[in-house]
């Protein structure tokens, strides 16, 4: 029985560390309620006080499994910290699915939502929307980002964004703060 007990943990020493926790797991068609395009299984993992989106595909017609390298892998997509919920939705229309990436937070300060969603297009995993509402220090703000259009919605003022080229809302270097960093969202002072 004490070679037994050795033998676990020698392989436990010489393993590496658990798996990052699965916060939330989604999957659906690119090409939305068609069905007709490329599939995907997407994976928020919790990665120290980030949450990190994994995304797998596959072809049309055969349902996207997590193996082998994943199309897309970006550790700090989204902040964990003082999360209360973080899960991913997916919003399907004729014309294509949305990938939403869902926290819902609370800290000393306040308590907010942020919805960042993101879009398979030309072959690039690309942000498309970005919603953010809270009410820090009691006071409530939103603002609300239409990368398709480039507008934002500021607690009720619409401002237009300067264009982007479509590369610069590539979610491979979206982080949590890509938003308030690029000028998209201030800051609540």
């Amino acid at each position: 029985m004490r070679v037994i007990a050795s033998l676990a943990v020698f392989l436990a020493c010489g393993l590496p560390a658990a798996a990052e926790t699965v916060l939330s797991e989604a999957s659906g068609n690119w090409a939305g309620t068609s069905g007709d395009g490329f599939t995907f299984l997407a994976r928020l993992l919790q990665n120290e006080d980030m949450a990190r989106l994994v995304i797998w595909g596959g072809n049309p017609g055969s349902l996207a499994v997590a193996e082998g390298e994943p199309q897309f892998d970006n550790p700090v997509i989204a902040i964990g910290a003082f999360a209360t919920k973080q899960a991913l939705e997916v919003v399907e229309t004729g014309d294509g699915s949305t990938l939403q990436i869902v926290t819902e937070y609370a800290d000393e300060e306040g308590t907010g939502r942020i919805v960042t969603e993101v879009q398979f297009l030309d072959n690039q995993f690309t942000v498309v929307g970005y919603h953010h509402t809270g009410e820090p220090a009691g006071r409530a703000f939103a603002c609300e980002v239409d990368l398709w259009n480039m507008t934002a919605v500021e607690d009720g003022e619409t401002r237009v964004l300067e264009p982007v080229e479509f590369e610069a809302l590539n979610a491979s270097d979206w982080t949590w703060d890509a938003a308030y960093e690029r000028g998209f969202c201030h800051r609540a002072e």
